[in-house]
């Protein structure tokens, strides 16, 4: 394909994507892109005293003040408590020169965002291993924005202003201030040990543990009122065993450092009855009800039916049934999902990683722990036997995740580790106001234990992370087919500082994109060895789809190769097939049945911005950038040919990988993007059925 020269209606659709117009990150009632409509969205200025928690509005790319000022200073959700208070800010409009930001509190200097980091990130440690193995400065370079304050006074308030600093040293004006107050001193501490519960590792303690969860909660009118503590320093032990557990509104709950919170392995201890239905509608034909998880909010009118198909008794959507909780420690949450492997990975910080082995829905009699007597027990339901159709159901929807939190306003959820459930790492589902951050997740290659799933949620911070995951790092959902279309969208997602390792997929839109996932800004993460990195997927029927999407200032490494890999000192295997970019509609259904949406699935609006990927070897791997829409063949579907349209590629560059592979793409750009080493082809593009494109500074152009 011939490079065009931009006529004027493509320069001016470059420009207005280049300004942030198309891919603001947000936008009103309607479908327009042209920017947020929430209070207090407009551009801040350092003459006003910004709100504190962070909204909608930290979700723009731009911020229109054309400074290199930090904009939009805030304090996540509940990401705080006695001694300490989070800061995060956006990065400002004129950031290339940017290499760090300094926090002041009360006037007086705290110290960097990179030093803060290097004591209280998690993920922090990787991202310099993996810059210091980028010894030709190949990569894109991050920045850090976020700042853990610590050694505050309780019940106090406290006024900081972030400045960023440049290459040189020489630091901006102050940000708009941000004033926030510690909580309370907690007076009300539920140590479950005192209480009874044995941390012998054997115990059963479900009882023991609920009854100190609603016992705390009961009279809390906040998120500070009460605490539940699994302790560490118990003289039976610290690894407490639990079945299902119900948190409630207005309560912490902190695993300690130390202190494992287990789930049980039976069955019977995460009883159906108590569990839930993902969607509105049965899907599938067998029974979609599913068990509780090992930590859940799911409200008691809206608990599963008695009877498979017979109601929708388990499914809710309501929104803010419950709020303001807190998961936090620096303990761990172990699902006994899976058998682990005899030898764990040493990563390449020299950290141990446990292992599993890639369990399927064949595989479950022996591989499967909890898994295994879950499917055992949805056998004996259905008579002893299962057909190929129930096994499939039932190991989509029998398997209890991490947690399920459903319906819930303000939550904080962090610095935990997180590993072996029996389905999914932690859900979120039509729930506003998240936070997840600093955990460690270790899920590698658990199947369908995702990291942390979004669905048909709004306002969601997910920052420094370690994400070792058995299926996608960051997934996005919102529902399948006709019963979603107009549905509330999953929207507002914040995604920075995070490091991603193996999984299917960095940052993840569907396969369920029935409501739209939209309003996505994902900036300054490390994938290494994922499958995907931006992972935008769906099928035709499945409608709405994904837009308004930011992925800049991201470094790749290795994503969807099987080559051998040096990192630290350490050589892995990696053995993946995918692509650094991807959208498709070519994405397999799976086993779920509903009814075809409207108009078929697209993505749309997307900028992809200063970003870099390094693949090692041009020999394996799938496409750099995969892009495939639907082609209008299908008479049992009657869509007509549906193209992605509205992407930009602005300022990336791309080394050792395969060539791309582009079809059904229209009116979309490339701007300052720079490929070698692509194998043998001839050029690095292959580009099909696609319209109105624009190629600047493109080498090699197409």
């Amino acid at each position: 394909m011939r490079q065009r020269k931009m006529g004027r209606g493509a320069a001016l659709l470059l420009a207005a994507m280049l300004a942030g117009a198309l891919v603001a990150c947000g936008s009103g009632e309607g479908d327009s892109a042209s920017g947020l409509s929430v209070s207090g969205g407009t551009a801040q200025t350092t003459a006003q005293t910004a709100g504190s928690t962070c909204s909608p509005v930290n979700v723009r790319a731009t911020s229109g003040t054309r400074s290199t000022v930090p904009q939009h200073p805030c304090v996540p959700a509940l990401a705080y408590d006695d001694t300490s208070i989070t800061l995060a800010w956006n990065k400002p409009d004129i950031y290339a020169d940017v290499a760090d930001y300094n926090v002041y509190m009360n006037g007086t200097k705290l110290g960097s965002a990179s030093e803060n980091n290097a004591v209280h990130s998690v993920a922090k440690r990787y991202i310099d291993r993996f810059y210091a193995d980028d010894t030709a400065g190949f990569h894109t370079r991050m920045t850090f924005h976020s700042f853990r304050v610590t050694g505050l006074a309780p019940d106090t308030a406290y006024t900081f202003t972030i400045r960023s600093v440049d290459r040189s040293g020489k630091e901006s004006a102050d940000s708009v201030p941000v004033v926030h107050r510690t909580a309370a001193a907690f007076t009300r501490v539920y140590d479950v040990a005192k209480l009874g519960a044995r941390g012998d590792g054997a115990t059963l303690n479900t009882a023991v543990i609920q009854k100190a969860i609603d016992d705390c909660a009961g009279t809390s009118t906040t998120a500070y009122g009460c605490k539940v503590l699994i302790p560490a320093d118990d003289a039976g032990g610290a690894v407490f065993v639990s079945g299902a557990l119900f948190l409630r509104s207005n309560m912490t709950l902190e695993v300690a450092e130390g202190a494992t919170l287990r789930g049980s392995a039976d069955a019977a201890d995460y009883p159906l009855a108590k569990g839930y239905q993902l969607y509105s509608y049965f899907t599938n034909v067998t029974d979609d009800r599913r068990p509780p998880s090992l930590l859940n909010t799911l409200s008691p009118a809206h608990m599963n039916g008695a009877t498979a198909l017979a109601d929708h008794q388990g499914y809710d959507d309501r929104r803010g049934v419950f709020s303001n909780i807190r998961v936090t420690g620096k303990g761990t949450l172990d699902g006994s999902g899976w058998v682990r492997r005899g030898t764990d990975t040493i990563d390449e910080v020299g950290n141990r990683l446990a292992s599993f082995a890639p369990g399927n829905a064949s595989k479950w009699s022996t591989l499967g722990v909890l898994a295994k007597r879950q499917m055992l027990a949805a056998q004996a339901e259905a008579g002893g036997t299962l057909d190929s159709t129930q096994n499939a159901n039932y190991y989509s929807n029998r398997r209890s995740s991490l947690a399920t939190f459903r319906g819930t306003r303000n939550l904080y959820f962090g610095d935990l580790t997180l590993t072996n459930p029996a389905l999914h790492g932690v859900m979120f589902i039509e729930s506003d106001n998240m936070v997840f951050a600093n955990t460690v997740t270790q899920t590698f290659d658990i199947n369908n234990a995702d990291g942390v799933e979004f669905g048909n949620s709004s306002n969601a911070a997910v920052f420094n992370n370690f994400i070792d995951s058995g299926d996608d790092n960051i997934n996005f959902a919102a529902g399948q087919g006709k019963n979603y279309e107009g549905g509330t969208p999953q929207q507002y997602a914040w995604i920075f500082n995070n490091y991603m390792r193996e999984g299917h997929g960095g940052v993840v839109a569907g396969s369920h994109t029935g409501a739209w996932i939209q309003d996505i800004l994902a900036e300054d993460n490390v994938m290494f060895m994922t499958d995907n990195g931006l992972r935008l997927k769906s099928t035709p029927a499945t409608g709405g789809g994904a837009r308004r999407i930011v992925f800049r200032d991201n470094a790749m490494r290795e994503v969807g190769t099987k080559n051998s890999v040096s990192a630290g000192g350490q050589t892995f295997a990696n053995n993946t097939n995918g692509s650094p970019f991807i959208l498709t509609l070519s994405y397999s259904a799976g086993s779920n049945v509903f009814n075809n949406a409207a108009a078929a699935a697209q993505f749309r609006d997307i900028t992809v911005n200063r970003v870099t990927i390094d693949n090692g070897n041009p020999g394996t791997g799938g496409a750099m950038i995969s892009v495939d829409g639907y082609d209008g063949t299908d008479p049992s579907l009657g869509y007509p040919e549906t193209f992605h349209e509205n992407v930009l590629f602005d300022t990336v560059s791309i080394t050792r990988a395969k060539p791309a592979s582009i079809s059904r793409l229209k009116d979309s750009a490339f701007k300052d993007v720079t490929i070698t080493n692509w194998g043998t082809a001839a050029t690095p593009w292959s580009i099909r059925d696609a319209s109105g494109l624009t190629f600047s500074n493109v080498k090699p152009a197409p």
